[in-house]
């Protein structure tokens, strides 16, 4: 009698198990399909090809497994109860994301690409000797650094102060512009996101005007366009229960209209992109998010020009730059494929900025590009 019913046990078992596999395939594959996840701001697999040199050749099966896990129903219900296990087990962080206080969520630091650093420090100082000038370059530190009074304990990361000064000791030829101790502990990031918020960008936008441009920073007021902002950390985290954060139009007490034509010649008459507010993607709300290359002209009188090479963490402080300049090139060295150089046509009334987040400098090396 034992091994009759210890035999329906094993079989109810396993047919429940065998249900539940049968159920759970079928309800993924009816289930509907997107093509963009919009909380990991990214796309999604498509369907892999049928074709018979991607079945036989062994693609398929990787890139249908890819899809199947793209695609699993519930996917971010799933996401966000894995980090939420993780948090519950005691960790203090998920997918390289730390689960700071008061919201923080903050990437973490701990290696870089040296080889990356030594290609990008020495591209600098052949084009400072190419366009004979000194460049102005702005690394700047990430939230690890910036807001570490709101990691949790336990958290490690290199010394990204440390690390910018050992860069700029290899540029002495350079305009080095430190703004670490400004950045630190000082508010100066968002919560949700990799990139330094108003307060930072002001706080080197202020650096910028005392060591280049030798002017008194102006007064800005800020207009909240957005309370539901969800950065790049809040993507990569999975803690999807975390709440929106503000943006901020930047604008100049003295009014100071500008337009931005880009590489294919659309031309915007503002330096915000208002629609942009929709997406995911809210940061691309100032200057229209990355571009290979942006022109932008403003009602500043002085003749002088900007050429700035950078990465995103340029966007937010373009706001500002604009309040002393009549033009500025920005530059995207990832897309833009013509000679830097050669948007220096009048070096006597030109700055020539390279502004680039630490984390963007010693991981690529897009900056063997810039002539």
């Amino acid at each position: 009698m034992k091994k009759k019913n210890m035999r329906m046990l094993q079989i109810a078992t396993v047919s429940i198990f065998v249900i539940l596999i049968f159920a759970m395939t079928i309800t993924n594959l009816a289930y509907p399909k997107s093509a963009f996840s919009e909380n990991e701001n990214r796309v999604l697999s498509p369907f892999p090809s049928l074709s018979l040199s991607n079945v036989f050749g062994g693609d398929f099966d990787d890139e249908f497994e890819t899809w199947f896990a793209d695609h699993f129903f519930a996917r971010d219900t799933w996401i966000q109860a894995k980090a939420a296990a993780r948090i519950s087990a005691g960790a203090i962080e998920n997918n390289s994301v730390y689960l700071g206080s008061d919201g923080h969520l903050i990437g973490s630091y701990t290696s870089d690409d040296t080889a990356a650093a030594r290609l990008n420090i020495q591209s600098i100082n052949e084009f400072s000797q190419e366009i004979n000038q000194k460049v102005n370059v702005m690394i700047v530190p990430g939230s690890a650094y910036g807001s570490s009074q709101y990691l949790p304990s336990g958290a490690y990361n290199l010394d990204e102060a440390d690390r910018i000064a050992e860069i700029y000791a290899q540029m002495p030829g350079q305009n080095t512009l430190n703004v670490c101790e400004e950045l630190h502990h000082t508010d100066a990031y968002f919560k949700t996101d990799h990139h330094w918020n108003t307060v930072g960008a002001y706080a080197a936008y202020q650096k910028i005007c005392a060591s280049v441009t030798k002017t008194e920073p102006q007064s800005f007021t800020y207009t909240e366009v957005t309370d539901d902002f969800k950065g790049t950390m809040y993507s990569k985290s999975g803690a999807f229960w975390h709440q929106g954060e503000s943006l901020y139009r930047i604008d100049p007490e003295s009014a100071n209209p500008s337009t931005i034509t880009m590489e294919d010649g659309t031309v915007m008459d503002s330096l915000y992109n208002d629609a942009n507010l929709a997406g995911k993607d809210k940061y691309t709300y100032y200057v229209d998010g990355n571009h290979a290359y942006e022109k932008i002209q403003t009602s500043v009188n002085n003749g002088k020009k900007a050429v700035i090479v950078k990465d995103s963490y340029a966007h937010i402080l373009v706001p500002y730059l604009a309040q002393e300049y009549s033009e500025i090139d920005l530059v995207d060295l990832r897309y833009y494929k013509n000679a830097v150089s050669s948007l220096i046509t009048d070096p006597s009334s030109t700055d020539v900025y390279v502004i680039y987040s630490l984390d963007e400098f010693t991981g690529s090396r897009s900056l063997a590009a810039l002539w």
